[in-house]
């Protein structure tokens, strides 16, 4: 059954769940009048429950998809605070052969476009297991992955990909990383679900 944005947070209100709303667009704040999508209410995504919770309650958040009619962000409205998600994360971007062949082909243009070499540095925001950077990383160019979830940044790490285990936010644009050296951010999956994207996309 499809429901609502509205009647979704009425029931999540109910029943006491915890989740935030925006009163508009993460990125320019202009206010989300335009359905993408209305895929009534979901439990999160990649959360899987154990034997001991099957008698408990499982969360619904809306999956209403909204478009900017300003800026053009596709993006929810509703939105679970990033800790409840990434403190154990069962992705890993790894596992599809697809995404890592699309990764890969990524990498060849971005190192052609942009001239990326050994004495730049290429920052991922969201960076997972190291699916993305590990191919930089074969064309010897330097790297560093900021991911929230340590269960797989650890995965990273033991591909020889150097990783932040911190989500990234205003404090960490400040961060100095590396005074001397040409720096590109990739932020390639992140941004519909972020909800602070003015912290990565210039106005």
């Amino acid at each position: 059954m499809l429901r609502t944005a509205d009647q979704s947070n009425e029931i999540l209100s109910k029943e006491g769940m915890s989740s935030k709303n925006h009163s508009g667009c993460r990125f320019c704040g202009a206010a989300l009048e335009h359905t993408f999508v209305d895929l009534g209410a979901s439990p999160l995504a990649q959360s899987f429950l154990s034997r001991e919770q099957l008698i408990q309650m499982e969360p619904f958040y809306p999956l209403h998809v909204y478009v900017c009619g300003k800026c053009f962000l596709v993006q929810l409205q509703e939105f679970v605070a990033p800790e409840n998600i990434f403190s154990d994360y069962l992705y890993f971007a790894s596992y599809s052969d697809s995404w890592l062949a699309h990764a890969k082909a990524y990498t060849d243009l971005m190192v052609e476009r942009f001239s990326i070499n050994e004495k730049s540095l290429v920052v991922e925001i969201a960076s997972n297991d190291g699916y993305l950077l590990q191919y930089f990383v074969e064309k010897r160019v330097p790297v560093l992955g900021v991911e929230p979830a340590a269960n797989v940044a650890a995965v990273a790490v033991q591909k020889g990909i150097p990783s932040l285990v911190k989500f990234f936010n205003s404090d960490a644009a400040r961060w100095p990383f590396a005074a001397n050296s040409p720096i590109s951010f990739l932020a390639t999956t992140c941004l519909p679900t972020s909800p602070t994207s003015t912290i990565l996309l210039p106005e």
